[in-house]
């Protein structure tokens, strides 16, 4: 399996639609998150989770309502915004390899908000783009449950908690134990001993019932009587069926004989009448309507060339209207002025002039005066018509009217008219098509007495549908019975034998079970030492490590193979345990998944570090995808993994906008950074 890549959407600290790509180059498996404590690494982690397993991301003993509340509380909160989001999804998309081929699946899980407290949540699984056919939508979470157990994926997607419950002693064993038959599916084992064991408490209670033949007998006979009355049911319903078809076949050829007559048309004889007297009408209408034009506008319509003289001829003589009232009042505008010259006494605030030069310049003055100006040139035009101003705008409306509106309402009338007319000729040939009553009439009523007939027959058929339905539910109800009786009655001689045939099936399991786990145990044991001193520091101070397959106690060696209390090693030297047991659960499952890790040299000294860096990540998978802060994998780190990095991403989380951003590329910018 190959995670691909992954979307978030409005995902807890992740605001918008973030997506990026998890494919692993080759040869290079990590895939490096890097992101401060509280940027949404384990954030990260757990939309992985939800997004696989919904529910089960949470634990088993998780209602209902508390997955739909956690639900809720996993949409993104913008401060900065007026409308909350109440969407959010994750998209997973990965490669699987099953015995055909490689597919590539897709997981979307989306929730939203409708209320308060109403979340509606929506699973859509595909398969290489296509829907899953074979797999029922509301087993999308089985299967997806059954192509990556949850108990198998813990060995695979786990985070600095995890690995130090491994490493703590109280809670090793039970935390193996849950482990080892997660992987080995030994949970399924346990469930059909318990199933077992409760069929055989269930079996030795003793028969309250006894015995009783009289009570078979009784329903014996009531299964007799019942499938008499069913053969007589049935035999009537098959003469109602014949007498049905009988039926069918005579109204068939019937209306083909009406439609040979014509009756198709005559049942639609009331709806032509009445479509041609609305036809006659709106066409009464418009041909009125067309009368009206031609009473009044319409002729001038007819000839728009003099229409358009005319108009320009109107214009003109109001225009030369205009300028000879103007040059009427220039004219007394100018007298008006020199008879106010002619007044003695103009010039006399003037002392320096004498009276010779001031009856110069108002000769002068009255010259210019008289003189003609351009509007008193222009030549008179001829007035034809001499109309008031109002009767001549009312006369140039007219001419707009005949000249532009009229002809296009005339047209759209005339094509509505023509279309009318074409109808009404349609209307027409389909009503001399109909036949005349008295041919019809007797066919109609013959077929009108069938289908009255057939009707009530189909309703007999109905009615005997019901009773057998009902008959039939009482047989099997009698047949139920009788099994149940029977079954009690050889209960008792059977019993013995079930007993022994279960003691036998616990004890076979029971060995499968020693067996399987004996054998997954030396595997587990080899990997996990392996692992082990290829990640200590200290390579002489451990040999071995065992597991005992009945209580899954843990037991180091030494190299003197002594055993080496697991209290005796140091905090760190316990987290490189808890990563190695990891490490070989996760090769002895033979599952090729991918490896999420959420910080996990935290609690790591420098030396356990380097290890790690060196022999864990680029072998642990074909695929590891590390979530890590800046101080766990530093410069000096990041230059050791760069050949095994194919792509590096950075979580950013901007606490003014209380969001976390995906960008490409680590915590500094390098030239040969991986990409």
């Amino acid at each position: 399996m190959i995670l691909t890549n992954i979307t978030l959407t409005d995902f807890a600290t992740f605001r918008g639609s973030q997506s990026v790509s998890l494919l692993p180059q080759s040869s290079r498996p990590i895939i490096l998150f890097g992101g401060k404590n509280g940027s949404g690494k384990s954030t990260f982690l757990e939309a992985i989770r939800l997004c696989l397993y919904g529910p089960g991301a949470l634990g088993t003993a998780v209602s209902r309502e508390a997955y739909l509340d956690y639900l809720a509380t996993r949409i993104h909160s913008n401060p900065n915004a007026l409308i909350q989001p109440k969407f959010a999804s994750v998209a997973l998309e990965f490669r699987y390899a099953d015995i055909e081929a490689v597919h590539t699946y897709k997981v979307i899980r989306s929730w939203e908000k409708r209320s308060l407290h109403s979340v509606v949540e929506h699973l859509e699984v595909t398969r290489d783009g296509d829907f899953l056919d074979d797999v029922e939508g509301n087993q999308w979470q089985d299967f997806l449950a059954d192509l990556i157990p949850p108990g198998v994926c813990q060995l695979f997607f786990f985070d600095g908690e995890r690995i130090q419950q491994l490493a703590e002693d109280s809670s090793d064993q039970a935390t193996l134990a849950e482990a080892i038959k997660s992987l080995l599916g030994l949970n399924v084992v346990e469930r059909l001993q318990a199933d077992l064991a409760i069929y055989i408490s269930r079996t030795l209670r003793p028969n309250r019932n006894g015995q009783q033949n009289q009570e078979l007998q009784s329903i014996e006979e009531g299964i007799s009587n019942l499938k008499q009355e069913l053969a007589r049911l049935y035999r009537a319903r098959e003469q109602c069926k014949n007498r049905c078809a009988e039926l069918q076949s005579a109204i068939a050829q019937l209306e083909a004989k009406i439609r040979s007559e014509g009756g198709v048309f005559a049942g639609n004889r009331q709806n032509s009448l009445q479509r041609q007297i609305h036809i006659k009408a709106r066409i009464a209408q418009h041909e009125e309507s067309l009368r009206d034009f031609c009473a009044g506008l319409f002729p001038f319509a007819l000839i728009p060339k003099l229409c358009t003289e005319l108009r320009q001829q109107l214009l003109r003589e109001e225009s030369a209207t205009q300028i000879r009232s103007g040059q009427a009042l220039v004219a007394k505008a100018k007298r008006e002025i020199l008879a106010r010259l002619e007044i003695s006494g103009l010039l006399d605030d003037f002392p320096p002039l004498t009276g010779a030069l001031k009856e110069t310049l108002l000769r002068r003055i009255r010259d210019e005066i008289q003189k003609p100006l351009s509007v008193e040139q222009v030549e008179p035009t001829e007035l034809v018509h001499q109309m008031a101003i109002p009767v001549q705008r009312q006369i140039l409306s007219w001419i707009q009217q005949a000249t532009n509106e009229i002809p296009e309402r005339l047209r759209i009338l005339g094509g509505e008219l023509e279309t009318l007319h074409r109808d009404l000729h349609k209307v027409e040939a389909a009503l001399r098509k109909i036949p005349p009553d008295e041919i019809l009439r007797p066919l109609l009523e013959q077929l009108h007495v069938l289908h009255k007939e057939l009707a009530e027959i189909s309703k007999e058929a109905l009615l005997q549908d019901d009773t057998i339905r009902r008959e039939e539910s009482k047989l099997a109800d009698l047949q139920r019975q009788y099994n149940l009786a029977a079954e009690r009655i050889a209960q008792l001689a059977a019993q013995r034998n079930r007993l022994n045939l279960t003691h036998k099936i616990q004890k076979a399991l029971e060995e499968y079970e020693s067996v399987l786990l004996q054998k997954k145990v030396v595997q587990l044991e080899k990997a996990a030492s392996e692992c082990f001193n290829r990640l200590c520091r200290k390579k002489d101070s451990l040999r071995q490590i065992t597991v005992n397959p009945k209580d899954f106690s843990i037991t180091l060696y030494d190299k003197q193979n002594r055993p080496l209390p697991k209290n005796q090693l140091s905090a760190g030297e316990k987290q490189i345990y808890a990563i190695s047991m990891l490490w070989a659960l996760g090769k002895t499952s033979g599952r090729p998944l991918p490896i999420i890790i959420d910080t996990p040299l935290a609690r790591l000294d420098s030396d356990h570090r380097r290890l790690l860096i060196q022999n864990y990540f680029p072998a642990a998978s074909q695929q590891v995808i590390i979530l890590s802060t800046d101080t766990e994998v530093d410069r000096t780190y990041f230059a050791e993994l760069r050949r095994d990095i194919s792509h590096s991403y950075r979580l950013d989380f901007d606490p003014e906008e209380d969001c976390t951003k995906i960008t490409p590329g680590y915590f500094w910018k390098d030239a040969h950074e991986a990409r």
